[in-house]
C-alpha cells in the first residue's frame, strides 16, 4: 500500500505526519485493503472515523484526491505508480510503504481445479515465467 497525494502536498509527507493533523481526510472503498490499512496502519483503528471518507469505487476516492475533497488515498503499489506517471505532476507518492498483501485465487471446497492450478503456478514460478510476467505488468507496464 503507496500513500497517493496531489502533486503540491506539503501538510504531510508520510502516515504519521497525516494521522497527526485531524483536518486531513483519506479516502477509501469499504471492505478493501486500502480502507483497513489506512483504518489501522494510519489512524486510530476506529472504523467509523469521519476523518476516512467512504467511496463506492477506488477511481471515485482519486477523483476526490484530485478535486481537493480529501487529502490522501491508498493504493497497491503497481496502481499507485501507474495512477501517479500518468498524471503529470498533478499526484505523487509519499512516505514508505505501509503494507503489502499476496494475491491468490478463490475455489469452491472440493474444487478439481486447486491441483492443477497450483501446478501451473509451480511451474511458471520455476521456468520463470511468473517472474516475466510481474516484471512486465507489474514493474516496466506504464499506464497511458
Amino acid at each position: 500500500m503507496m500513500m497517493i497525494v496531489r502533486g503540491d502536498e506539503e501538510r504531510f509527507t508520510d502516515a504519521a505526519s497525516f494521522a497527526a493533523d485531524p483536518d486531513l481526510l483519506a479516502a477509501a472503498q469499504p471492505g478493501t485493503t486500502p480502507f483497513y490499512v489506512t483504518i489501522y496502519e494510519v489512524l486510530d483503528g476506529d472504523e467509523a472515523n469521519p476523518r476516512i471518507i467512504k467511496f463506492e469505487t477506488f477511481g471515485a476516492g482519486l477523483e476526490a484526491l484530485r478535486a481537493g475533497d480529501v487529502d490522501l488515498v491508498l493504493s497497491d503499489s503497481t496502481a499507485a505508480n501507474g495512477y501517479v506517471a500518468a498524471s503529470n505532476g498533478g499526484l505523487k507518492i509519499i512516505g514508505e510503504p505501509l503494507a503489502s498483501e499476496d494475491f491468490g485465487f478463490i475455489f469452491p471446497k472440493g474444487s478439481d481445479l486447486v491441483a492443477p492450478v497450483n501446478a501451473a503456478i509451480a511451474a511458471m514460478k520455476a521456468d520463470g515465467t511468473l517472474d516475466a510476467l510481474n516484471q512486465k505488468w507489474f514493474v516496466d507496464y506504464k499506464m497511458g
